[in-house]
């Protein structure tokens, strides 16, 4: 009953703040979800501005970078046509990484001249299009910048592609898709104001320059980390003496999801060790680690890091340039709630909250955390362009300010929480010239009124959904990080997302966990599917999770609750099952997080 109460009382305050046209604007942005377009220039000018093919080495080592599960991937090459187009595509597998990067990997030829404006507006198209529920969409585009028609078929002239390339700006704009731009400039001739020029006037702010691929994890993190919530840590820069180097990267917060150490090395790299916080040397075999290899560079992703200094020991060939950036991946939201005294008109003032949340929603309190941090909220008229930054106070935690709209016009709102090498962003706000839909009410008695006039019709509709509501307080949510290991043989980490898998479902078997995880072959390698059909995943009233417990399977980890191990947001279990006929263990290792 008192579950029903709490559902219906949270059921007449949505109904009541819609029908009473009252919204606080709580928007945020998850530090995890990214959905990314890579806009390649393949015209045959990239002989001469990439002949080390950066372009597609920065496509590889983001795909390497990102997290499983949260990140969806697409790119468009392009010429003076549009040469190849694949739409944003999730990454759920280490088997969706590497299918990625040996795609990527083919693109070597270049066709055509250069029409800018035809694949920014189709780049646009596309991820704005792409009904991923992302809190994180961009394009990154690779160029040489120049614009360059020559002899296509449509018979399109320079002023065409200028013309789309001004339509497919105001698209993103409206979109909120920002176009972070990288030039290319091997041959010194990239034209970088038009790059800033498509930067700039999509919010992106930062044009990139690079000759050389040594450059691609500061850029590439500088970008990641301003949509996730990351950290990014230069760690060292040297040339190699052909002897083992020390260098040492510190993880100072349990919230940590993955710690990404990307080692850029021009001369190769022929061993790696890993030790963490302890000292101890960490195997990189898929459970705690794992280590990705290309031409350019190598990168180790360490897998729910405990707090303290880790150490990384690195071998290359003599004369190496060896260019070390540790990008810590950390599982942090940023709410932001916004009202307005008036309808949206020059001077209208906007009394703005930001607060930072953990991955179970709750706000964060911890001032080793916030005490490192600035906030702002940047207002944009997005009639002028005109953008304007309001920086915030912290109030306990809590980050407030006010601020005048200086002109009519409308609006985009958004804030962010950085420091010089963190930057965690909100979800855009949008304001409509005279829209009173954030209009703060006038006081109680109006709002009980105008509700009152909607009893009659807000009861039925309790009534109607009510019991559902009731039903489903507590589904599934969050996701599982699984990984394998039968006999020596390591299963590099799946994610089992619940909501995409399961939705709905309060109770799955650990067979159907395996299944959406490795597939059906796997699953029964790594436990047998009679074995692990008989054990069951539940999800408690309090949002933890209970693994049943039964014979011939050994249970680590977590919490014992009469039959059950209990394993709550952030904790990890672990199950074995020796498998006589093959005389190996298997092991499997479930982390839970909450979303």
């Amino acid at each position: 009953m008192k579950r029903f109460l709490t559902a219906l009382t949270a059921v007449i305050m949505i109904m009541s703040f819609t029908l009473c046209g009252v919204g606080a604007g709580a928007v945020g942005a998850t530090t995890g979800d990214v959905d990314v377009i890579f806009l390649v220039d393949s015209s045959r000018s990239m002989l001469k501005s990439d002949p080390e093919f950066i372009r597609l080495e920065a496509i590889k080592l983001f795909a390497d970078l990102c997290s499983l599960g949260s990140t969806k991937v697409g790119f468009v090459l392009f010429g003076s046509e549009i040469n190849y187009a694949q739409s944003p595509t999730p990454i759920e597998t280490e088997e969706d990484r590497e299918s990625l990067k040996k795609t990527v990997s083919g693109f070597t030829e270049t066709h055509g001249s250069t029409d800018i404006g035809k694949a920014v507006k189709y780049a646009v198209e596309m991820l704005a299009g792409d009904g991923y529920d992302s809190r994180g969409k961009f394009i990154v585009f690779l160029s040489d910048g120049k614009t360059v028609i020559n002899g296509n078929p449509e018979g399109r002239t320079k002023e065409d592609s200028a013309a789309d390339l001004e339509t497919a700006i105001a698209q993103a704009q409206e979109a909120g898709i920002p176009i972070y731009t990288i030039g290319l400039n091997s041959n010194g001739d990239v034209d970088e104001e038009e790059l800033m020029h498509i930067s700039s006037a999509t919010y992106a702010d930062d044009t990139y320059m690079t000759d050389s691929a040594s450059d691609l994890s500061e850029i590439l993190s500088d970008i990641y980390v301003r949509h996730t919530g990351s950290e990014s840590i230069h760690v060292a820069q040297f040339v190699s003496d052909g002897d083992y180097r020390d260098v040492i990267f510190p993880i100072e917060t349990s919230t940590v999801v993955e710690a990404n150490v990307a080692i850029m090395h021009s001369g190769g790299l022929e061993d790696m060790i890993l030790y963490d916080n302890n000292g101890s040397q960490v195997p990189i075999d898929g459970t705690k680690a794992v280590l990705s290899r290309n031409d350019n560079y190598s990168l180790v992703k360490i897998y729910y890091p405990a707090p303290g200094d880790y150490r990384i020991s690195i071998k290359s060939p003599k004369d190496t340039t060896v260019n070390v950036n540790c990008i810590l991946t950390m599982d942090y939201f940023l709410d932001l709630s916004l009202l307005t005294d008036k309808a949206v008109d020059a001077g209208t003032k906007l009394k703005l909250t930001a607060v930072l949340q953990d991955p179970s929603r709750e706000p964060v309190s911890d001032e080793n955390i916030l005490g490192r941090l600035n906030a702002k909220v940047t207002v944009t008229n997005t009639d002028t362009g005109a953008d304007n930054d309001l920086l915030l106070r912290n109030e306990d935690g809590i980050f407030k300010g006010e601020y005048e709209l200086p002109a009519d016009g409308s609006y985009h709102v958004q804030a962010s929480l950085y420091s010089d090498n963190i930057s965690i962003r909100s979800e855009i706000i949008v304001l409509e010239a005279g829209s009173e839909r954030f209009k703060e009410p006038e006081g109680p008695l109006k709002m009980i009124l105008i509700c009152v006039g909607s009893g009659a019709a807000l009861i039925l509709i309790i009534v109607l959904i009510a019991k559902k509501v009731g039903e489903n307080v507590k589904m599934w949510s969050g996701r599982l990080t699984v990984s394998g290991n039968t006999g020596g043989m390591p299963t590099p980490p799946a994610i089992f997302d619940f909501a995409k898998k399961v939705p709905g479902k309060r109770k799955i078997t650990l067979f159907e966990v395996l299944k959406g995880s490795f597939g059906e072959n796997r699953a029964d390698t790594l436990i047998p599917r009679k074995l692990s059909e008989s054990v069951t995943i539940t999800m408690s009233r309090s949002g933890n999770i209970r693994i049943s417990q039964v014979k011939d399977i050994s249970y680590s980890g977590g919490t014992v609750t009469g039959k059950n191990t209990v394993i709550g947001s952030g904790s990890r279990a672990t199950l074995k099952y020796a498998d006589k006929s093959a005389g190996s263990n298997n092991v499997v290792i479930i982390q839970y997080m909450r979303t």
